[in-house]
């Protein structure tokens, strides 16, 4: 190396040099960099929902219970197999005929009734447990050990035997029990045989009649509590020494993430509903939500083949979408508010969410702001206001308010890398500029330093 290439090294490196400021210019902005959070590309994704016309299942069904009428439906009245939303028929009839607060023991019958491979809320033989409990381990884990306890109690409660036949058991005699409501609600082509759903040529039912049968279960407050509860956390009971022995999740997934139905949907609430599934029925979904306009909607989908079933929710999603606008068309008036848009993806980053989404939002304000969203019996909507709305009527968004500029740069972290990119060489720029005027002056001075 010639002593002129040493020198200007030396200058280079020296700690007052330029590459020397450059470093520690590029090291600050690294660091300023590595300070904003980073979004993770595992979180929730943008979905795409199928079209009503991509749904495969024997039959579906949207009824508005506020009006009355049927809104969209597929073979409404073709024989199905309900699987497991029997159980609706089952919790009805034991708020028909059964306090929640009563204490059952479990029976070995009952427990001797259900297969190894069904879905169990965990009794055991002997157990002493509130129908209240039962309800929750019947209709959010879809329990058959609980459908059978509940059962029987109902057949010791209402005292019914059969003369003929006195040696039936009571979860034979449940049956007559059960078509007993089927004749009293109208219903044509229903029958059943067991509490809980389980396979039977003889268990059957129908798209319109299942409606109906939901219909009718939601005249029970408790009914209506149960379903739309996301998780049940179990109290200890006399075989489960400690409290959350089991800590249940609802199947319906419409329920926990209602956001799926996306922003141009007319739902403004999903209240809850019932699931059902077996290898010969395949799978389905009773659900209840409410409409913007304030409409109760109850929608069935049912006979999803088995080895589809995991796309249970994006077609119940599909058909109550395309059944709520139906609705929302023949009379476009927004009355109320609720979770589907104010519900926000569980791993869903920073900007994805309520104040994240967009869409076709109909544009008449509502007069009344988020709120809690009570239904009587007979179908009426109550709201309750439970914010304060600006002076357009619209609810502050509390996510959107005191928002600053750096929240949106954390938010997007490729926009701070942009701007420490630009940054970094605008000071780059600035360094080299002054470091070259500094050698002219010390050129026309005369001066050289060694």
């Amino acid at each position: 190396m010639t002593a002129r290439a040493k020198r200007s090294l030396s200058k280079l490196l020296h700690p007052h040099g330029p590459l020397s400021a450059i470093s520690m210019i590029l090291a600050a902005v690294i660091l300023f960099s590595l300070s904003l959070p980073v979004s993770a590309e595992v979180g929730q994704q943008d979905i795409t929902l199928p079209q009503l016309t991509d749904v495969v299942c024997q039959s579906y069904i949207v009824y508005d219970r506020t009006t009355g009428e049927s809104l969209i439906s597929q073979n409404p009245d073709e024989k199905i197999y309900p699987a497991s939303m029997t159980k609706i028929m089952t919790a009805a009839l034991a708020l028909d005929n059964l306090a929640t607060d009563q204490i059952l023991t479990v029976s070995q019958t009952a427990i001797d009734a259900t297969t190894p491979n069904s879905t169990l809320m965990g009794l055991v033989v002997g157990e002493e447990i509130s129908v209240s409990e039962i309800l929750y381990g019947l209709l959010l884990p879809s329990g058959n050990d609980a459908a059978n306890v509940l059962a029987e109690a109902i057949v010791t409660a209402t005292g019914y035997t059969d003369p003929a036949n006195p040696l039936r058991s009571k979860l034979d005699l449940f049956g007559d029990i059960m078509n007993q409501k089927v004749s009293e609600l109208g219903l044509l082509h229903t029958h059943f045989v067991n509490a809980n759903g389980l396979h039977d040529d003889n268990h059957y039912t129908t798209a319109s009649d299942l409606a109906m049968i939901f219909d009718y279960a939601l005249s029970h407050d408790d009914f209506r509590t149960v379903i739309s509860s996301p998780t049940h956390v179990f109290k200890a009971t006399n075989k489960h020494a400690f409290d959350a022995w089991y800590v249940s999740k609802n199947t319906n997934c419409l329920l926990t993430d209602p956001w799926i139905l996306g922003a141009d949907s007319t739902i403004a609430q999903v209240v809850g509903g019932k699931t059902g599934t077996t290898i010969p029925a395949g799978t389905g979904m009773t659900l209840l939500s409410v409409d913007k306009n304030g409409d109760e909607l109850i929608s069935v989908v049912c006979g999803i083949p088995y080895e589809t079933a995991n796309r249970l929710t994006s077609y119940m999603a599909a058909i109550l979408n395309a059944g709520a606008k139906a609705c929302y068309d023949k009379d476009p008036v927004v009355r109320t508010a609720g979770n589907v848009m104010d519900n926000k993806p569980y791993n869903a980053a920073a900007d994805l969410g309520p104040s994240g989404m967009t869409g076709n939002i109909p544009t008449q304000v509502p007069t009344t702001t988020p709120a809690d969203i009570s239904v009587t019996p007979g179908g009426s909507v109550t709201v309750s206001p439970t914010g304060s709305p600006d002076a357009s009527g619209v609810q502050n968004d509390p996510d959107k308010s005191g928002s600053s500029p750096l929240d949106t740069v954390k938010a997007h972290p490729v926009i701070s890398i942009i701007i420490g990119i630009i940054l970094f060489l605008i000071v780059f720029l600035v360094v080299v500029y002054f470091s070259a005027n500094r050698k002219r002056r010390r050129g026309r001075s005369g001066i050289r330093r060694i």
